[in-house]
């Protein structure tokens, strides 16, 4: 392993990532927290209770002392460690991150010794290897079904979040167990708090008919299913046409199905810093640059789409709903 990054056999396609501009650049949402916690020795031991996730049972987490050592499996764990001032304590985080158009605590993200490519591709004696003190993890990549049980028998303490980031609640009872983890209540309560004021739905909803493209893997991906900008397209006021084509995960379009879906928009996720690059051979297919929809497009960065973004999707929603309500 190098000083930074993992081994090359563990990169795999962009595609597993799974995450899923017209409009100026909106201001910046107030950060939640920027200042490190203050915790004290008196807090600590804690047990702290975790709800069941999905076909499996509540569970407890104790932690003997404040965890100096934070290793963060996914990249909403990671990102919201950083927001509750707690940066200098990662040990390991995934390499999206550090990416500027996903990850809204760069700077701090590259000073983090160890990186790694996907969840996935991670095995559980790396993570051991670092010695954390405390593991944060959630199951939208699967790595609870194939380290998580490794890790809690080697008896590292270990938060397995029992939801993926897909909504707003989802997100705020997270982001809660990981401020009762870290001893950083507050700054939690403060963060979540921020995030409801913030992400409320539009009161004048126009029903426009988007359909939502990430560019992963060198091409166009369709955004389906529980993604988290499917979410936030319903709190501006629209519908999402993926689910009129039945495709239910993320993943690759065609321009035939992009015809069939005939939508009022299309909302463009960068994910990688590319811009329109990787849409442009889709969008500039014949058949769909004839369709109305086609050349009304917003182009906005992963993280104000994306949960990762935490606070960015406020800016996020604000423009979608300025661009959903232009003629």
């Amino acid at each position: 392993m190098s000083a930074r990054f993992l081994p090359a056999a563990l990169l795999i396609t962009a595609a597993a990532l799974g995450l899923t501009a017209c409009a100026g650049p909106a201001a910046p949402a107030p950060a939640a927290s920027t200042a490190a916690p203050s915790v004290t020795a008196a807090e600590f031991p804690r047990t702290i209770e975790v709800p069941a996730a999905r076909g499996g049972e509540a569970t407890t987490l104790t932690l003997e002392s404040a965890p100096t050592r934070i290793a963060a499996l996914d990249y909403e764990s990671a990102e919201v460690l950083a927001e509750l001032g707690l940066a200098k304590q990662l040990v390991l985080v995934p390499e999206a991150v550090t990416n500027p158009t996903l990850g809204g605590h760069v700077e701090e993200m590259a000073q983090v010794a160890t990186t790694f490519p996907v969840a996935m591709a991670l095995e559980a004696e790396t993570v051991i290897s670092l010695d954390p003190e405390l593991v944060v993890m959630s199951p939208r990549h699967g790595a609870e079904d194939t380290i998580g049980s490794v890790l809690m028998q080697s008896g590292i303490p270990t938060l397995q979040l029992p939801d993926s980031w897909t909504d707003l609640a989802h997100l705020s009872s997270n982001i809660a167990l990981i401020g009762q983890s870290t001893a950083t209540e507050e700054a939690a309560e403060t963060l979540v708090s921020t995030l409801e004021r913030g992400l409320e739905p539009t009161t004048t909803p126009n029903k426009s008919r988007v359909l939502v493209l990430s560019n992963q893997a060198g091409r166009a991906f369709v955004t389906a299913g529980n993604a988290f900008p499917l979410r936030l397209l319903e709190l501006a006021g629209a519908q999402d046409v993926s689910a009129e084509l039945g495709i239910v995960t993320t993943g690759p379009i065609s321009a035939e199905q992009l015809v069939q879906a005939d939508p009022d928009g299309i909302l463009l996720i960068d994910m990688n810093g590319s811009g329109e690059r990787m849409f442009a051979e889709l969008l500039e297919n014949p058949a769909v640059a004839a369709l109305p929809g086609a050349q009304r497009t917003l182009l906005l960065p992963g993280k104000d789409v994306q949960a990762m973004g935490l606070t960015n999707t406020i800016s996020g929603l604000e423009q979608l709903e300025a661009w959903l309500a232009e003629k």
